[in-house]
């Protein structure tokens, strides 16, 4: 109904002013006559009364008459594109029969909703150019978003046009929030049958595990809408190894399938299936993993393979296997990794590793439950650039020593050619500008307490920064922003300005870094460096586009250090850093020392001494890691510890002919490696739980069953890890006396490794790991529609479903309203009462004053009469 209501109905109280104008009124003398005044109070009061309402905001309310649809049309691809033409024309019959001022929006939705029209009185659809991602149906999304468009003052309708096939979201949820805003959800039913053929994959079934050598039973179940004929092809890694032609009835179809299993690790299987009549190709094929077991396998991994060879002789004389790779053969990802039980790296730099193997192997230990060892060399922990890696973060120590006291002190000084030839371009920039962008990228990985000194020199030297402690980078720029290319290339007085500097200086380590673009003239440089070799110092050079390696190459020899090769100029700021990195990190001890055992680990059962090492790397032990052996100055040499659910261990010398040359022809190392290496290999799986996974239409199922254990109430817990280390947990719960279940509902497609741990008593007392594919997203499986859920949001909403598009603008009562406001017509009414008023109360006064004039003069005459008369009458009195 028509009522009234007021923006700020405070102001009401000034209607009280209206009877206090009455009071004045009634009270004062009246100098109009009783109509005048009764008419020019009415007047007033009317122009009171409108004011105060224009001040309260009065609106009159009144109930909508018009309606807004949304539409929202599923653009997924679990409708084929004869039901999608089928919902467009549905809703361009219903624009057609859209009443009057009544209004229509669409929203095409997928896995997010997108605005195709926003509410209008426009009878035609026209083509829809909104295109979602169609690998999901988010049904919920698109419900909040078509309620977000709705105008206020407008009944409101959803119509879903749709099968149902939530795969994203909750539909329900949003139901209730368009029931809060009495909006119904109406539905058209799309899931009916169109008449498409369709063939697909819907389930490949197959042994989790099975023994390297064994018969893997392997069986696909294959949906057709039609009777057809179609060819089925099973493919291993090594290709086709089932080709078959079947004859398809309506329905589902199994094709089983025998391979036998002749390797260890993950090995992928497809199957795919070609039909005559099919309606998409997304569903056509399905992959699989399967796990075979066999002897724990170990990967080497070596930047030089002859450095490996002693330590892959010892573990083959224990009869592990292993296999030696070069960083770059390394496989990069969880699933190749995954084929080993344990990695070791030996001496390789983090540099030569494939990119994100490194985060891969953090992974790999703590979540998968698998073995890490690090072996030193000269390109290995911090001198091979680990420092804050991920594979740090695996290992027992941090890649530096973290007591001041134990860190040895250094003293660098950098050694630049700033000759003429530096002014040359190298593509965009003077090489001096990228020497010296690589001078600031290295020195910024310096300690506070380290020393460093910078040189330039073309014909001669110049102590561009002398040595200082603790230099700051805008120190460094300070220094060299200013250093110009000229002149020729004198190593010698570089060199000898180098050794000037390193010599006043008292530190354990004192180092050098040359950089020059060629050999030019000066002193003996041979000579030299071999003094500074004398007197401690140590020299590295990085030749960069230098066509006299060799002499370079044996500075760096005679120097003690390394030698780089820069091609390319652009490449001296990473080599620089990679050198800078090495130095610091280096807490390389090269000095004789016989290892101490400190705790009995079973790594030296049977071991009662040991032979003496050379060097080993300086490291700091973690809070938690078991130091097995140490140094005579108690640093760390052998440490492991517990990561995650996995085990790692650092041997901080070698095994090469350098520092191991003792160990490696020492009688017990076969023992000795076997037992480090097997210290961290995982503990096989029992063969008294079996575990398996299961794609199935738009679910995939987890089950674990420990009936060969007949122990009940056991937790169970599940890591799905994706390609990208990416993690979800998930818990089994137990459905059954020795069965425990979990489902996940439309997993995004890709390959997933499950890691299940079994505990009992809170102890982890088994683990496994899965392999899972996910082969297409479920908008391509069968038999998706949802009737219930379409029925479900129309009941709770006070919907229904619709096959008449004109049903599509039923009139809805949800009450809603509009309000109009008067104000401005009152102001308006005001301003045309008030001159009204002061005319009628000035005209009234007027007429009556013209009136009154005569009589007034008459009596004014009668009363002069009358005092004349009277003065007369005195005068005769007297006279008389």
């Amino acid at each position: 109904m028509p009522h009234l209501a007021f923006i700020y109905p405070e102001m009401l109280w000034l209607l009280g002013l209206i009877g206090g104008i009455w009071g004045l009124a009634l009270l004062t003398p009246r100098h109009l006559r009783t109509r005048r005044f009764w008419m020019s109070l009415g007047l007033r009061s009317l122009i009171g009364l409108a004011l105060v309402l224009a001040l309260a905001g009065v609106q009159v309310v009144l109930p909508v008459r018009h309606l807004t649809t949304v539409f929202l049309l599923d653009g997924s691809d679990s409708l084929s594109p004869t039901v999608r033409a089928q919902a467009e024309s549905f809703i361009q019959a219903a624009l057609v029969a859209m009443p009057e001022g009544d209004q229509a929006a669409i929203v095409v939705f997928g896995a997010a909703p997108l605005v195709e029209r926003l509410p209008s009185m426009t009878r035609q659809l026209g083509r829809i150019n909104a295109v979602p991602d169609v690998s999901q149906t988010d049904i919920a999304a698109a419900i909040r978003l078509g309620v977000a468009l709705f105008p206020a003052e407008s009944e409101k309708r959803l119509v879903l046009l749709s099968d149902g096939a939530e795969n994203s979201g909750v539909a329900q949820e949003a139901a209730s929030f368009a029931l809060a805003r009495n909006i119904p959800i109406s539905f058209v039913d799309l899931s009916l049958p169109s008449g498409d053929a369709e063939l697909l994959i819907a389930e490949v079934a197959l042994p989790s595990q099975v023994r390297v050598g064994q018969i893997a039973h392997i069986t696909a179940r294959i949906e057709s809408s039609v009777a057809q004929r179609a060819y089925v092809r099973l493919i291993g890694e090594q290709g086709v190894l089932v080709d078959e032609i079947i004859d398809l009835e309506p329905g589902s179809t199994i094709v089983p399938f025998e391979v036998r299993v002749t390797a260890s690790g993950f090995q992928r299987l497809r199957v795919q299936v070609q039909g005559e009549a099919d309606g998409r190709v997304q569903n056509n094929e399905v992959a699989a993993l399967i796990h075979g077991h066999g002897p724990p396998q170990v990967l080497i991994v070596a930047a030089q393979a002859d450095e490996a060879r002693a330590l892959a002789d010892a573990l083959a004389a224990t009869n592990l296997v292993t296999e030696v790779r070069a960083p770059a053969a390394m496989p990069s990802d969880l699933n190749g990794l995954s084929e080993y039980a344990a990695v070791i790296l030996l001496n390789t730099p983090a540099h030569a590793l494939p990119d994100g193997v490194m985060a891969a192997l953090e992974i790999y230990v703590r979540d998968l439950g698998r073995g890490l060892l690090m072996i030193g060399g000269d390109q290995s922990f911090g001198v091979g650039g680990y420092r804050d890696t991920p594979v740090e973060a695996a290992l027992p120590v941090f890649m530096d020593v973290r007591d001041r006291e134990e860190h040895p002190d250094l003293a660098l000084v950098f050694v630049i050619d700033k000759s003429g030839s530096m002014e040359e371009a190298a593509g965009s920039v003077r090489k001096l500008d990228i020497a010296k962008e690589a001078l600031m990228q290295a020195i910024a990985l310096l300690r506070s307490d380290d020393h460093v000194g910078i040189i330039t020199f073309d014909s001669q030297a110049f102590p561009t920064l002398p040595i200082t402690q603790g230099v700051t980078e805008e120190e460094v720029l300070r220094a060299i922003v200013g250093v110009a290319a000229d002149g020729g290339t004198n190593i010698g007085a570089g060199l000898s300005e180098g050794q000037r500097m390193l010599a006043g200086v008292e530190t354990k380590i004192k180092h050098m870094i040359l950089l020059t673009d060629g050999w030019g003239e000066g002193n003996d440089q041979i000579a030299l460096v071999e003094a500074m070799r004398s007197q401690g110092i140590t020299l590295s050079v990085v030749a960069a586009g230098s066509d006299t390696a060799e002499e370079l190459q044996q500075l760096a020899t005679i120097g003690g250090g390394r030698y780089y090769v820069a091609e390319a100029m652009q490449a001296v700021p990473q080599i620089l850093v990679d050198e800078t990195i090495m130095v610091v990190g280096d807490g390389i001890v090269e000095r004789r020392f016989v290892p101490i055992a400190t705790e009995s680990s079973p790594i030296m059962a049977g071991i009662s001494s040991v032979p003496a090492l050379y060097g080993m790397h300086g490291s700091s032990l973690k809070a938690t890691a078991r130091l097995v052996l140490m140094s005579d100055e108690q640093q760390p040499v052998l440490a492991i510890w517990q990561y995650g659910l996995g085990q790692s261990a650092a041997w901080l010398s070698d095994t090469s002919g350098r520092w191991a040359k003792d160990w490696i022809t020492w009688s017990e190392f076969p023992r000795f490696a076997a037992q480090m290496v097997g210290e961290i290999l995982p503990n096989q799986s029992s063969e008294m739980i079996r575990s398996e996974v299961l794609v199935a239409g738009g679910e995939t199922t987890l089950r674990l069953d420990s009936s060969g254990m007949s122990v009940s109430n056991l937790g169970v817990t599940a890591t799905l890890i994706d390609h990208a280390g990416t993690q979800s947990s998930l818990t089994l719960n137990q459905v059954g006396p020795y069965t425990y279940q979990t489902r996940l509902v439309s997993p995004p497609p890709g390959t997933y490794l499950v890691q299940i741990a079994v505990t009992q008593a809170n102890q982890v007392v088994m683990r496994e790991t899965l392999g899972l594919v996910v082969p297409y997203a479920a908008e391509y499986r069968a038999g998706q529609g949802n009737l219930a859920l379409l029925e479900g949001l129309a009941a709770r909403t006070g919907g229904e479903a619709i096959s008449d598009p004109a049903a599509a603008f039923d009139r809805v009562e949800s009450g809603v309203t509009a309000a109009h406001e008067l104000g401005q017509e009152l102001m308006i009414l005001a301003l045309v009462l008030l001159p009204v008023d002061i005319g009628v109360r000035r005209l009234v006064r007027s007429k009556r004053g013209m009136k009154r004039e005569e009589p007034e003069e008459d009596r004014a005459r009668e009363r002069l009469a009358e005092a004349r008369r009277q003065a007369a009458a005195r005068i005769r009195g007297r006279e008389e």
